[in-house]
């Protein structure tokens, strides 16, 4: 099978020849980290082909952003410290120096809409059809935003330069895009949004009725020459226990919308809309499977998430994730009986593609996540789930350690007190 067929196959619970080689996106702190416990230059720019992961691609520059961005504009420094707008016009604090590449320290104050007037204004600069969504610009505006996050970065692909690779492609296509209430929340803040579902549902309905409308009106002529396999909704839309939105707060501002946008998705002859959302999972599944969603991804096992569980419960469904990050940062045992036990769930059920539940984090070291790396290419392969052991060949490649990741000291940078955590 293609890497290809093998997903198609797995999305509909077909039997697979192996398991999709996937593991997990390390974050750029992490890599920031490992580079000081013997990851090279080299393994570092070849780390797909260097960790053997099945490839893939994505379908060209879909920028979701504000489009002319509000001006950044500081309010005041002190320290380490900035209180400074935004590019989407939030007022947010942040770390000037930041301890780690790629993972900022912000923290949110204020969100420009309040009122429906507000959101009126908003709108004008969320037209699905200007030209820098989706054609790569040589040079953004400067900013202040330390990682760039929410950001319109220069560079990216056009995805009309992606048709012919995604129409005959061996590797799965994949997009993503903000979802209904992730770009709410942007442009509301947490609070913000959570006070307009009970004071101003009116207003909730327009912005997410809006949004609903641009990504299709965004997607419509891209998806009718690309091929695209997945389409995942971003949305981190759960707390530790439970969603951020009631079900019926869900089935009556969400349910609806997104019954539009997979239909919308599957008449583009895409195979699964996957919603991407942090915490726990299951009330989002209750509401929105299979009329909205496909699939749940990255099934954080600290946020009470079971892989098998959901399988049982929701018939059909697909989930990618669950492998609990914090299981890879201890003893080589330890690590293995989680892995070990999220594959058996993954080949007794079928319609599960197990990988680290979330970016990568730096204070995984990296030899453990290399020892990971090549089991679970062994249990993808089928090796026996309770005696098989890899050759651990890939740590072989390394150099020295010079330095482990101390989360302490890094948090300590941000504010400036590292001393008082020695």
């Amino acid at each position: 099978m293609t890497p290809r067929e093998r997903l198609h196959a797995l999305i509909r619970h077909e039997p697979v020849d192996r398991l999709p080689y996937t593991f997990g996106g390390p974050r750029a702190s992490t890599f920031a980290a490992w580079r000081k416990q013997g990851l090279s230059d080299e393994l570092l720019r070849t780390w797909g082909a260097f960790t053997g992961a099945d490839g893939g691609l994505g379908i060209g520059k879909f920028y979701t952003g504000p489009l002319p961005p509000f001006e950044e504009e500081i309010v005041y420094e002190a320290g380490n410290i900035r209180l400074w707008f935004d590019g989407w016009g939030v007022k947010r604090m942040d770390a000037i120096e930041q301890p780690t590449e790629g993972f900022a320290t912000r923290k949110y104050l204020e969100f420009p809409v309040k009122t429906p007037q507000d959101f009126e204004a908003m709108k004008e600069r969320f037209d699905p059809h200007t030209a820098g969504r989706t054609v790569p610009v040589e040079e953004a505006p400067p900013t202040l935003n330390p990682d760039g996050y929410r950001h319109h970065l220069p560079g990216g692909t056009h995805w009309r330069d992606l048709v012919e690779q995604t129409q005959s492609a061996d590797v799965p296509v994949s997009g993503s895009v903000a979802g209904l209430y992730w770009t709410a929340r942007d442009w509301c803040g947490f609070e913000g949004l959570s006070m307009m579902i009970h004071d101003q549902p009116n207003l909730v309905h327009e912005m997410f009725e809006y949004w609903t409308w641009f990504l299709m009106e965004l997607l419509d002529e891209p998806l009718s020459h690309l091929k695209v396999d997945t389409i995942t909704l971003n949305e981190d839309m759960a707390y530790k226990t439970q969603a951020m939105l009631s079900p019926a707060s869900m089935r009556e501002f969400m349910l609806p919308r997104y019954k539009r946008l997979s239909e919308f998705f599957k008449s583009k002859g895409v195979q699964a809309v996957v919603m991407d959302s942090d915490g726990h999972n299951s009330q989002i599944l209750d509401t929105l499977y299979p009329e909205g969603i496909d699939g749940i991804a990255p099934l954080e096992i600290a946020a009470y998430n079971d892989p098998e569980e959901f399988l049982l419960k929701y018939p059909g469904v697909f989930l990618s994730g669950g492998i609990d990050k914090r299981e890879l940062r201890f003893s080589r045992q330890q690590l293995r009986a989680e892995v070990a036990k999220r594959y058996a769930t993954a080949w007794k059920h079928g319609g599960f593609l197990p990988h680290v539940d979330h970016g990568v984090p730096p204070d995984i070291p990296l030899r453990n996540f290399l020892y990971f790396v090549e089991l679970a290419r062994g249990f993808c392969d089928g090796e026996d789930l309770e005696t098989y052991e890899p050759p651990c060949e890939l740590e072989r490649q390394l150099g020295p350690i010079e330095e482990l990741f101390d989360p302490r000291s890094a948090t300590a940078r941000a504010y400036g007190f590292e001393e008082d955590v020695h």
